[in-house]
């Protein structure tokens, strides 16, 4: 039996945390990420979109840093302009890429809250980059989460609904196998978001986008997932769940339908 001494975890420091400024939960007026004048840490830029290391270092061992994505807290990613939202992931996946190519991190984390059930505090766009000193968070999710039942597919993209997810119940996978369509790929990624913020349930006004990079797989892989109360099963025993077929099947159309109706 195992001790749980190979568990991985990553220390999270309440000082720290407490002092983190709240625009969400606890509805403070001052935000950070619109003062754009005493930003420090900034580590580029290009025009509104800035990358800057995270005032706030929560996690132990840890590089953390923020892209904010646009100059107040209007807007949000599924709504922007396609350029626009191609400009930023762009310039996102630059940086990211460039952590992970410094050589200085087991693994680089890049992923996106958005809403009062997705884990952020702070309102105004932004994303988030966080070098791993000591943590391969591919020891954990592998190929086969990002894998399943197929939304929408073509020679060079994949949307698929996850048979296996990471949390549950529903989980909706892109795979980018072809840089060339990228700009296909930024469209259908804001698709996907916007059809959670107003397709998906009356009950669900958050969710997540994680991205992921498997050196043994050429191509791009994103995570969208939904974010409600966490099912008790994954709380108490790590065990994730799916819903029925004909469930999944209702889902499966529903985002195909958004999908294919919206305006490219």
């Amino acid at each position: 039996m195992s001790t749980g001494d190979d568990e991985r975890v990553l220390e999270f420091n309440l000082n720290i945390g407490k002092k983190k400024p709240d625009t969400i939960h606890r509805h403070e007026s001052y935000c950070p990420f619109c003062d754009v004048d005493n930003l420090k840490g900034i580590l580029a830029k290009d025009g509104p979109i800035i990358w800057l290391k995270n005032a706030f270092p929560v996690l132990k061992n840890t590089y953390p840093t923020l892209i904010i994505e646009t100059e107040n807290d209007d807007g949000e990613f599924s709504t922007y302009e396609p350029v626009y939202a191609e400009r930023l992931l762009r310039f996102a996946l630059d940086k990211w890429r460039q952590l992970e190519e410094s050589g200085r991190f087991k693994s680089v984390l890049f992923y996106r809250n958005y809403g009062s059930m997705s884990g952020g505090t702070i309102r105004h766009p932004h994303m988030q980059i966080v070098g791993l000193e000591e943590y391969d968070y591919r020891e954990d999710v592998h190929l086969r989460h990002l894998q399943g039942t197929p939304v929408l597919v073509t020679k060079t993209l994949e949307i698929n609904l996850s048979d296996r997810p990471l949390l549950g119940f529903y989980e909706i996978n892109l795979i980018l196998r072809d840089y060339a369509d990228f700009s296909v790929f930024s469209r259908r990624l804001q698709g996907v978001a916007l059809y959670m913020t107003r397709q998906f349930s009356k009950y669900t006004n958050s969710y997540n986008l994680f991205f992921y990079d498997f050196p043994e797989e050429a191509g791009l892989f994103v995570k969208v997932v939904p974010r409600f109360l966490t099912n008790p099963l994954y709380v108490g025993y790590k065990i994730p769940q799916i819903t029925d077929t004909a469930s999944r099947q209702r889902l499966i159309d529903a985002v195909r339908r958004f999908l294919t109706e919206e305006k490219e």
